[in-house]
């Protein structure tokens, strides 16, 4: 993978919400790990979390007969939003490049560590000592 831009609500790079898990392994080959985890949410679906180590993300997928392609987790420091490489911001910087493209409000959460919530785009950014160290994000629900 080459592309490392996320589109909220949308996808990563040429990775879009959505797609089945066969066509990601497709398009990214095997994932250096395959697991199965319990789901965030009381529908009790199946998710399963690919991992690919060489980009440094994780894709998830939850359904039952049809996998598909709901949320992201990286650290690829290559990440890019709104044109900016975010892992090279600070969360003050992070914070004003989300301002400047139309999303001031978001939810600050320090018990589980330090992360900042954009709920409109299901979209949160996780920090250790101001730096910004893992983004996870998923598709729109519901």
């Amino acid at each position: 993978m080459e592309n490392f831009k996320i589109e909220p609500l949308k996808g990563y790079g040429d990775l879009s919400f959505g797609m089945l898990i066969d066509d990601v392994v497709e398009v990214l080959g095997q994932p250096t790990n395959q697991e199965e985890i319990d789901s965030a949410y009381e529908d009790d679906s199946h998710v399963v979390v690919l991992d690919y180590e060489d980009n440094d993300f994780s894709a998830y997928f939850e359904g039952d007969a049809e996998m598909k392609l709901t949320n992201f987790y990286t650290f690829n420091e290559k990440t890019e939003l709104f044109e900016a490489k975010i892992f090279d911001l600070n969360k003050d910087e992070l914070v004003e490049l989300m301002k400047q493209n139309g999303y001031e409000n978001f939810i600050e959460d320090k018990e589980d560590g330090d992360c900042i919530t954009y709920e409109e785009l299901n979209l949160d950014f996780y920090f250790d000592d101001n730096q910004l160290v893992e983004v996870f994000w998923e598709c729109q629900r519901g």
